[in-house]
């Protein structure tokens, strides 16, 4: 499975101050384009602080990254048998073998 590519807008969830607000991203100019109590349409950035709205970029943008770029984990089976079989030394992937 190939990486998730970014949209024009993204949006996180960012918990602040007691409370849980949607942040729409605009991923094209990199900042802030709407900001959401959860659960609801009523667009509050208009209401808040730079330092506020700054803040919750940081933090969605972290969410954002996250689910873009899901950590990938080696499939550890073969080492687990090899392990527990009691073999030692290097050994090869089925693939380079």
């Amino acid at each position: 499975m190939g990486k998730n590519r970014a949209r024009n807008y993204e949006w996180a969830t960012v918990e602040y101050e007691q409370g849980s607000y949607d942040v729409c991203v605009c991923m094209v100019f990199e900042q802030v384009d709407e900001i959401r109590p959860v659960d609801s349409e009523i667009n509050i950035i208009e209401l808040m602080d730079r330092k506020s709205i700054e803040w919750m970029y940081e933090k969605a943008m972290e969410e954002i990254h996250a689910n873009l770029n899901p950590p990938h984990f080696k499939d550890m089976s073969r080492m687990e048998y090899l392990i527990d079989e009691g073999i030692e030394g290097p050994v090869m992937d089925n693939k380079t073998a």
